[in-house]
């Protein structure tokens, strides 16, 4: 019998929250999603039952599914990426704009070079806290 396709959010979610889950869930959850073992190989390793598997991972997935619609975290740090990269996007376009004039305004250049230096800058934070 085919096994259900996994709703790999709960990884991601599980990269922000598992510190608020009990250790059996986190460990549970962390085989599920993130080692892709089954609900057979987990139940073996935690001496329990598959049906004990499965009931951890739906009470798991509860506590960060509300988690996040309380918190937001992950929700709202995809929006920021999304807005670093676009304004990253806009940067780059002002830069070949200017360079595409007759004579490229150093203000322009000088600035861009700023803007890009501080979008690095905010993405490595980003990346950093994503650990």
């Amino acid at each position: 019998m085919p096994r259900p396709q996994k709703d790999l959010s709960f990884s991601v979610l599980l990269d922000y929250y598992a510190p608020a889950l009990t250790e059996k869930q986190r460990a549970i959850l962390t085989e599920y999603y993130n080692e892709d073992l089954s609900l057979a190989e987990i139940a073996e390793n935690f001496g329990i039952t598959r049906q004990g598997v499965r009931d951890a991972i739906k009470h798991g997935e509860t506590a960060l599914r509300t988690l996040e619609e309380q918190l937001g975290v992950a929700r709202k740090e995809r929006a920021m990426q999304a807005d670093l990269d676009r304004l990253q996007q806009l940067v780059h376009n002002i830069r070949v704009y200017n360079g595409g004039a007759y004579t490229a305004n150093m203000r322009v250049l000088q600035a861009t070079d700023e803007m890009l230096s501080i979008l690095d800058r905010l993405s490595a934070q980003e990346d950093a806290h994503a650990l």
